[in-house]
């Protein structure tokens, strides 16, 4: 039955919680005043009264507490979240997110419905969220982008639990994307395997000794390759964000260290020195000095993007940009044998993303283990004779 209790030196300290007739669940609605906390544990109560007696509860139940929808979570999400991001690429990924959610299930559907449709697909029959991993899959999405996709489509769900409503308590009463173990998104065990371009000797040769290649090709190849960041942090012009912009004032050739911006925009947005590498303190001196570029590198992204794609034509490599920041952090890992070592080489603080998106174990290293392994049994041998 539905309870009252009361929590001082809160903004809502009334508080009545309830066993939620379409969830099942306990629910807790906060309220201000006595008499608001009175008047719905009234209403609470009978309602669980209503639906313990088989009693029709449904018609009392929604004329006072309207099933929200998906369009009056998204509509929330925009005004009251999207609203205070100042990152338009945050926002545009957010938008492209939602459509993708309505493109599939009307914008009138009630959330609390959406995990019990069904719909029979080419793949056979899909029940709630299934209907839209199928939908996504056929339209050539990859498992792992779609599991991105529902993890920024539970934060806005989750918003709308949290926010909005009666008393700004939460539009909704549960989060319809279940997380965890047995959630909603693909398993590990089903994604696809991940490709990581692995550079071995011979593609390393064939990148820094190809004599076709110009001078000044090979010279950004090894200032990409040795500072290991993201073309846009090497940018001298981003106008979608100036910050961002690498300027000679952001390097110290004396020192030998860099500036590199690190984060989004915001508190968590800044700069974070980094040291160079004595063969990057020389390019850039010759730059600066001799060539007299305004920036380290004063092009935009796209100029640098057309520049690496001539190199893959030069050499033959079919290598992405990404892959040369791939390039520092295993050959940190094939000398150091050590992943969070490969990790720090390129400013990363998660471990498991570099072994699985950067530098996995690589053969050198396995080598290692193993005659160190051998080494180790040796000397346990000698020792027990």
């Amino acid at each position: 039955m539905a309870k009252k209790s009361h929590r001082a030196n809160r903004p809502s300290p009334y508080q009545v919680s309830f066993i939620h007739p379409v969830s099942g669940k306990r629910t807790k609605k906060c309220f201000k005043t006595q008499a608001a906390q009175e008047d719905a544990f009234r209403y609470y109560d009978r309602i669980e009264y209503l639906q313990r007696t088989n009693q029709e509860w449904r018609r009392e139940w929604y004329n006072e507490d309207v099933a929200a929808t998906i369009g009056d979570v998204f509509a929330l999400f925009r005004t009251d979240y999207l609203s205070d991001i100042k990152n338009d690429d945050t926002v545009r990924k957010y938008e492209s997110t939602l459509k993708s959610v309505t493109a599939i299930f009307p914008e009138s559907t009630p959330v609390e419905m959406i995990r019990g449709l069904e719909r029979h697909m080419a793949v056979g029959l899909r029940k709630g969220w299934g209907i839209y991993k199928a939908h996504r899959e056929a339209m050539g999405r990859t498992r792992r982008g779609i599991n991105s996709y529902l993890s920024e489509i539970h934060t806005a769900f989750q918003y709308a639990l949290e926010n909005g409503g009666k008393d700004n308590n939460g539009l909704i009463t549960l989060n319809p994307i279940k997380k965890g173990r047995m959630g909603d998104k693909f398993k590990k065990s089903e994604l696809e395997p991940l490709d990581v371009f692995e550079w071995t000797n011979a593609n390393i040769k064939r990148l820094f000794n190809s004599e076709a290649m110009p001078k000044y090709h090979r010279e950004l190849v090894m200032v990409y390759s040795l500072i290991g960041v993201r073309a846009t942090e090497l940018a001298g012009y981003n106008y979608k964000d100036r910050n961002k912009e690498l300027k000679w004032h952001h390097v110290d050739l004396k020192k030998g260290e860099i500036m590199l911006w690190v984060g989004k925009q915001g508190s968590a947005a800044r700069r974070k020195r980094a040291p160079l590498h004595p063969e990057v303190v020389k390019i850039f001196t010759k730059w600066r000095d001799v060539d007299n570029l305004e920036r380290p590198i004063p092009h935009a992204y796209r100029w640098i993007w057309n520049t690496m794609k001539e190199v893959k034509q030069i050499t033959g490599l079919n290598f992405t940009n990404h892959d040369l920041r791939r390039l520092k952090a295993q050959l940190t890992e094939k000398k150091t044998h050590d992943a969070k070592a490969a990790a720090y080489s390129i400013g990363d603080k998660s471990v498991e993303m570099v072994k699985s998106h950067y530098a996995p174990t690589s053969m050198s290293t396995l080598r290692h283990f193993n005659e160190e392994a051998f080494s180790q049994l040796t000397t346990e041998l000698e020792c027990s004779a």
